[in-house]
């Protein structure tokens, strides 16, 4: 062969050994960034639509991306051992580059890509208070859920990781999520109107906050929307219940038929994830932070600090939220939210609060906060605790209906999915419209 079409030969294999190298790697990163904390905000341009596309032909790309490196892989060692070179050649500096890739690649989706890594628990008990002082410190915080006459607690240090449990109580299957970054725990139960069941999984988060896909109908639920986002069922709203974030001893106090829904991490991944988390960014850290920990794409509400804690009450449409810095001031508050009345008590004390209907059979009551109770209804004089019991005076043994809220979330994430909420400091004069 001529010295210029052996060197016009060596440059074609070069720019095809750089496209298989290219199209390999930028298929699985691809796949990957949007899917990984770590890589998350490097593509924070993309829309929620363009992400779960991208997770749609996850599988399509992953097949290119193998394919790719594979193919160049061959082109490098085959020469090396006189084997054929029908797939071209490469040079064997082709292996320097593309075996470390494709090591830190496997690494990056063992140990930091969500929908793997945030894998439901392999097992769990429901232990009792006594078995549970075992594993919770006093001020172990908890998702704590009270459904009909059933309640239970779930450790949010243990749920931070997979950010569900799929549990069942009081004979309904209950799916607990909870987003690390909003502080936002919600109990879903995960049955769609036409009796399919979800199985729903970590998949990514959407400015801050945790979007779920259910593999067995292929719909994407937005946690704080409570609603299927994309999907066959786009548009349909999840039966909900909300979590009460609390201390253990506060929980056990107000609780003492508690049990506690128990599921530590148990592989060598997991419990590095675990570790992780719980090092990197527990709640502590997260809410003394000025901003977010990620990237969001809409500007931030600054009526209240990002990271302050609030209560979210949204129903018809209409959204307010109570902050708890206020709330430590006036920890009752009469409201309206989308024309039902609600009431919001919290405990500064013991840091526990709680929204409930104002309804009590065919009275709606008006409440005032009190010494030696949470509140006094003014229309019965009976007064209630913080979990919305009447413990003396008329109504005694009465108990509120939850409101639907979502409870002591940080105020970004609120504001960024419900962009039309009101404030309500329990200061009927101080309160914003949005």
């Amino acid at each position: 062969m001529a010295p210029g079409a052996a060197d016009g030969d060596a440059m074609l294999q070069l720019i095809a050994n750089f496209l298989l190298y290219a199209l390999g790697t930028g298929a699985l990163l691809t796949s990957y960034l949007a899917f990984s904390p770590m890589t998350r905000d490097l593509v924070v341009f993309l829309s929620r639509d363009q992400q779960i596309t991208i997770f749609k032909y996850r599988r399509l790309l992953w097949a290119v991306g193998i394919a790719c490196l594979a193919a160049l892989l061959l082109r490098a060692l085959l020469p090396l051992f006189d084997g054929p070179t029908f797939l071209g050649v490469a040079h064997w500096a082709w292996l320097i580059i593309t075996v470390p890739t494709v090591l830190l690649l496997s690494l990056a989706f063992w140990a930091m890509y969500v929908p793997v890594v945030m894998a439901a628990p392999k097992r769990h008990i429901v232990a009792g208070i006594a078995e549970a002082d075992g594993f919770l410190q006093p001020d172990s915080i908890i998702l704590g859920l009270a459904m009909g006459d059933k309640v239970r607690a779930y450790p949010r240090d243990l749920i931070a990781r997979p950010h569900w449990f799929n549990d069942e109580v009081g004979g309904r299957p209950v799916m607990i999520s909870y987003c690390i970054l909003c502080n936002s725990g919600q109990a879903f139960i995960p049955v769609l109107k036409n009796g399919a069941r979800l199985d729903l999984r970590n998949m990514t988060a959407f400015d801050n906050n945790t979007i779920y896909h259910c593999n067995n109908t292929g719909n994407f639920i937005q946690q704080l929307d409570a609603r299927v986002i994309s999907g066959p069922d786009e548009g349909e709203t999840l039966e909900s219940f909300p979590v009460i974030m609390a201390r253990w001893d506060e929980w056990k106090r107000l609780h003492p038929e508690t049990d506690v829904f128990y599921a530590p991490p148990e592989t060598l991944r997991d419990r590095i994830v675990q570790k992780m988390l719980m090092t990197m960014i527990p709640l502590s850290r997260l809410a003394a932070r000025d901003e977010p920990w990620h990237l969001v794409r809409k500007e931030i509400d600054t009526r209240l600090p990002a990271m302050s804690f609030v209560f979210g009450v949204q129903i018809a449409g209409d959204a307010c939220a109570y902050p708890v810095t206020a709330l430590a001031d006036n920890p009752v508050v009469n409201d309206t939210v989308g024309g039902e009345p609600v009431a919001v008590f919290y405990d500064a004390a013991h840091d526990i609060g709680q929204v409930f209907s104002r309804r009590a059979g065919d009275r709606t009551l008006t409440f005032t906060a009190t010494d030696s109770a949470i509140a006094r209804d003014e229309e019965t004089g009976s007064t209630w605790s913080v979990s919305g019991k009447a413990l003396g005076g008329e109504l005694a043994g009465t108990q509120l209906d939850a409101a639907p809220h979502w409870n002591q979330l940080f105020w970004f994430s609120w504001a960024a999915f419900k962009p039309g909420t009101k404030i309500n400091t329990g200061d009927p004069s101080a309160q914003a419209a949005a």
